[in-house]
C-alpha cells in the first residue's frame, strides 16, 4: 500500500442512506479508494444540496471529509449552468483550487464528468475521472423523454465532458460508453470499472415460500417512472394474478394514483431496500432508456432475486446464458416468463447462479486489485 494521497471529489450525497444507485455507487469508490492506499491518505469534498448539508457534516464528522454545498434552486441553477458548471459558480472557483491546493493530494478522482471543467486548470497531481454515464448522451435522453427545460444542462453536460476526457486516466462502467465517448470525443477508456457491492447478502433470511408479487425497485426519476408506468399499462394487465411492489424513494407520491389498479402497492421511501428483497421470490426491471449501467442489476444479483430485465436494465452485465435472468422488451415477452414462472410456483430460497455471477464480477473487492494496481501505477510515473 503506497503512502500516496488522494482526494476524491463528488457532487452525490454519499451518506445518503435512501439513496439511488448513484449514491451507492459513489460510496462504493470512496471505500475502494480506502483500501488501495488506506484510509488516512484518502481525503473527499462531497457536494450535497443545501439542506442535506447538517446531516451530512454529523455522518463525516471525524473522517477526511468536507462537505460544501451545491447551487440549488431553479433560478440559480439555470444561471449557474448557463455560466460554464451547475454545481458552483464561477467566481467560486479560485477558493475551490485553494482547497484542492491546500489538502495538496498525489492523485484527484473526480467521481463525475460534471465537475470536468477543473481538469483545464494542470497541476502536479494525476487527474482520475470516473464517467457514471456519458453525460452529455444522459442529459440528452431527459430532454427527449422528459423536457426541453433541461436544454442548459446539456450544453453544460458537453462542455463538461470534454474538459474530463483530459484527464491522466478516464473509468467508464462498460464497453458501450467507452465506445460512444470515443465518437463524440475521440478517446476510449483506460479501465473499466462495473457497478460493484460489498457482499451483503444473509442466505438465513431468504424464505421458501413467497407471495404472487413481483418487486421494483427504484427512485422515482424519469427513466423508472417510464418504465414503471409501461409495465402497469403494459404487462400487468397480462399477468395472471401476480401484484407488482413498487419501492424507492418519492414513488410515495404515485401511490393513490398508481393503486387504482388493484394489483399495484406502492411502499415508496424505505430505510432498509433489504427486507424487500428477502420477502420477494423476482424482480422486474422495465426500463426502456438510459445510460451507463443500472445500480439495481447488481443489488438484485447480490440477493439472489429472479429477474425479468430491458436491454436498458442489463446494459453492460454479463449474463448471458446465466439461469435465473431473463432478457424481456416486449410486453408478450414479460408476460408470457413471468407467468410461466409464477404458475410453476417452485420457488428458490435464491437463484444460484445469479449468485455465483454477483460473487465472481460484480463484488466490489474483486475489483480492488485491478483498479488500485492502475491507480498506484498512475501516481508513480512521472508521465
Amino acid at each position: 500500500m503506497t503512502n500516496k494521497k488522494v482526494l476524491f471529489i463528488t457532487t452525490i450525497n454519499i451518506f445518503d442512506i435512501r439513496g439511488n444507485g448513484g449514491v451507492k455507487a459513489s460510496a462504493e469508490h470512496f471505500r475502494m479508494l480506502q483500501r488501495c492506499f488506506g484510509e488516512n491518505n484518502v481525503h473527499a469534498c462531497v457536494f450535497v444540496k443545501p439542506e442535506e448539508k447538517e446531516y451530512a457534516e454529523e455522518c463525516a464528522e471525524g473522517l477526511q471529509v468536507d462537505i460544501l454545498e451545491k447551487v440549488s434552486g431553479n433560478g440559480k441553477l439555470f444561471l449557474a449552468t448557463l455560466l460554464g458548471c451547475r454545481i458552483y459558480f464561477p467566481w467560486k472557483e479560485s477558493n475551490f483550487y485553494n482547497y484542492i491546493d491546500k489538502v495538496d493530494p498525489d492523485l484527484l478522482f473526480l467521481d463525475c464528468s460534471i465537475l470536468g471543467r477543473i481538469i483545464k486548470r494542470r497541476s502536479s497531481y494525476k487527474t482520475v475521472v470516473f464517467f457514471h454515464n456519458i453525460e452529455a448522451d444522459y442529459v440528452y435522453n431527459k430532454v427527449k423523454n422528459e423536457s426541453i427545460v433541461f436544454l442548459t444542462a446539456y450544453w453544460d453536460a458537453k462542455r463538461s465532458d470534454k474538459y474530463a476526457i483530459m484527464a491522466d486516466r478516464v473509468i467508464c462502467l462498460n464497453e458501450r460508453d467507452s465506445n460512444r465517448m470515443y465518437e463524440l470525443y475521440g478517446r476510449k477508456t483506460d479501465f473499466y470499472l462495473p457497478i460493484t457491492f460489498a457482499d451483503s447478502f444473509d442466505e438465513s433470511k431468504t424464505q421458501d415460500e413467497y407471495r404472487r408479487e413481483i418487486l421494483f425497485v427504484g427512485s422515482l426519476f424519469g427513466p423508472n417512472q417510464d418504465g414503471i408506468e409501461w409495465f402497469i399499462n403494459n404487462v400487468l394487465p397480462k399477468l395472471d394474478n401476480i401484484t407488482l411492489v413498487i419501492v424507492g424513494r418519492g414513488f410515495e407520491a404515485k401511490k393513490e394514483q398508481y393503486e387504482k389498479n388493484s394489483n399495484v402497492k406502492v411502499v415508496g421511501s424505505v430505510d432498509e431496500p433489504s427486507v424487500y428483497y428477502y420477502a420477494h421470490a423476482a424482480v422486474v426491471m422495465p426500463i426502456r432508456y438510459g445510460a451507463g449501467m443500472k445500480v439495481k442489476t447488481a443489488e438484485a444479483m447480490m440477493f439472489g432475486r429472479r429477474i425479468f430485465a430491458s436491454d436498458e436494465a442489463l446494459e453492460g452485465y454479463n449474463i448471458e446464458n446465466v439461469n435465473g435472468i431473463s432478457r424481456c422488451n416486449t410486453p408478450e415477452e414479460y408476460a408470457v416468463l413471468i407467468n410461466e414462472y409464477y404458475n410453476n410456483g417452485r420457488f428458490k430460497p435464491f437463484e444460484e447462479d445469479v449468485r455465483k455471477l454477483f460473487l465472481s464480477q460484480y463484488e466490489s473487492e474483486k475489483m480492488d486489485r485491478d483498479f488500485g494496481r492502475m491507480l498506484r501505477e498512475l501516481v508513480d510515473t512521472d508521465e
